[in-house]
């Protein structure tokens, strides 16, 4: 095979034009020979179609596939809690098992993408070897099937990297909201609510993904890695810097509890002392960047305006 650090390695990117992905080929481009797979994409793939993923691994060559492609809207999810009908399930972890499937067969390394909503925020923030849970009740659907997603591959594939993130962001990106542009979208909207003061988190930025994928290729890491900010912040905090960068009043910026918001009805669980720990990548040579530089980046790459 091919090492895996050469600018002839071939990366499968499953989920090529989602938010997070789409980011990582700009940036990979001169690095990898990427082969973009997406659902509507030029070559396509429905991850929770088993024939569309034995074709999309016969009709292409690859060392590595990376998976991206995941049912992320939390909110949506949980309202589908339980039930492995829902499409959240069916992407997160029957699409999981096809690819996985495929990997194992075919002997293709895997590197999967997953998030810190699989930890119940009840003792954060976390390294890679914290138990994901434990209790589920605290733990919102969507983190559920990214977990049971997680646990599929570890019993499955003996080559394999579960990179986790966390409330990931980055410049323009017109498809979806991020951290900055729903702060940005609801302050011009003058629908900004309340910000969460009481909940940790260590934001992704995800121009990082690009360069950490690297390093961990060179460096021929296995296992789970976490790439988070190295410093801890609240929303309220974040959304201040994001106002305060972006030129914003911040005066009406208000702070909100998440262990208030936590105690209504049919809300979706979140992690309260949630966030990743990040002294394993580092180990490895690569500091991700911290949450006010990764804004102060996001500023300068959108002209100071976002789409």
């Amino acid at each position: 095979m091919t090492s895996v650090s050469s600018p002839k390695t071939t990366c499968a990117v499953i989920g090529a034009s989602s938010m997070v992905a789409s980011r990582f080929c700009d940036l990979s481009e001169n690095q990898f020979n990427l082969v973009k797979g997406d659902l509507s994409g030029r070559i396509a793939i429905d991850i929770t179609q088993e024939k569309s993923v034995k074709d999309f691994f016969k009709n292409h060559k690859f060392d590595w596939v990376l998976l991206f492609s995941a049912f992320t809207d939390v909110d949506e999810a949980e309202k589908q809690r339980g039930e492995k009908s829902g499409l959240c399930w069916k992407i997160n972890v029957e699409g999981v098992k096809n690819v996985v499937a495929e990997c194992k067969k075919n002997k293709k390394n895997l590197l999967f993408i997953s998030t810190d909503f699989v930890f119940d925020g009840a003792n954060g923030p976390y390294d890679e070897d914290s138990p994901v849970g434990p209790n589920l009740d605290k733990v919102s659907w969507y983190g559920i099937t990214k977990l049971e997603a997680e646990r599929l591959i570890r019993k499955t594939l003996k080559t394999f990297i579960i990179l986790r993130i966390s409330y990931p962001f980055r410049g323009p990106f017109g498809v979806k909201d991020d951290q900055v542009k729903r702060v940005l979208r609801l302050y011009d909207a003058g629908n900004l609510y309340p910000m969460f003061y009481d909940q940790l988190i260590t934001p992704t930025f995800i121009d990082d993904v690009s360069p950490s994928v690297s390093v961990l290729f060179k460096k021929g890491a296995r296992g789970i890695f976490h790439l988070a900010s190295p410093k801890i912040t609240n929303h309220f905090e974040f959304a201040k810097k994001v106002l305060e960068i972006f030129g914003k009043e911040t005066g009406k910026l208000q702070k909100g509890s998440i262990v208030d918001f936590l105690k209504k009805p049919l809300v979706t669980p979140r992690p309260v002392k949630a966030g990743l720990k990040i002294n394993k990548i580092k180990a490895l040579g690569f500091t991700p960047t911290d949450w006010e530089k990764g804004i102060e980046a996001v500023f300068l790459q959108s002209g100071g305006k976002l789409i």
